[in-house]
């Protein structure tokens, strides 16, 4: 009897505990590019990441797809020069294949790098997003905080970016502010 009480006490209390521990859990939501969208750093930097990298394309990358490309054009008339031998024109023939599959492969290399480049560039800023967000959490007691494209439903309350703002020193713009309430009474 005393042994089944004593198993009973210790159910009732681990579900106590998971209650307590389950009405602790808070989760709260907020865009990391919405909050970089707000930085006044990369305004003043008015950084256009679609720029970023483009310096990098132009000095690294494009003299090797240029001079891939005029190889590419002098193998082709080679190529097309009838009294080489077979055995030459397939030789040939496999260059040139060579070089398109260069070719073909280099507008996916470009994006790839253009993204790491705009990665590496926003590293710093998103390092102080995050740190930021974490603060936050820490002040307000979220144990969690996801992005709101994981969320069906977001409570707005939970929405953590105003107060990410303010913890950055941002200005809080126009649209992301309270209306103020009106006293009772007056219209």
């Amino acid at each position: 009897m005393k042994k089944t009480l004593l198993i009973l006490t210790l159910v009732l209390f681990g579900a106590v505990v998971n209650q307590a521990a389950a009405q602790v859990t808070k989760i709260g939501y907020v865009r990391v590019n919405d909050i970089l969208g707000l930085m006044p750093e990369l305004a003043a930097e008015k950084v256009n990441l679609d720029t970023v990298g483009q310096q990098f394309v132009k000095d690294s990358i494009m003299p090797r797809l240029n001079y891939i490309q005029s190889e590419y054009q002098k193998k082709l008339q080679e190529y097309a020069d009838s009294t080489k031998p077979k055995s030459v024109r397939d030789i040939i023939g496999k260059e040139l294949q060579s070089y398109q599959d260069e070719l073909g492969q280099a507008e996916s290399f470009i994006q790839q790098v253009l993204q790491s480049k705009q990665q590496e560039f926003l590293e710093p800023y998103i390092t102080k997003a995050r740190k930021a967000i974490d603060a936050v959490a820490k002040k307000k007691g979220y144990t969690y905080v996801v992005s709101p494209e994981s969320l069906l439903v977001a409570p707005e309350q939970d929405n953590l970016l105003v107060s990410v703002l303010t913890e950055l020193g941002i200005k809080i713009p126009a649209q992301l502010q309270q209306p103020t309430p009106k006293p009772a009474g007056k219209n």
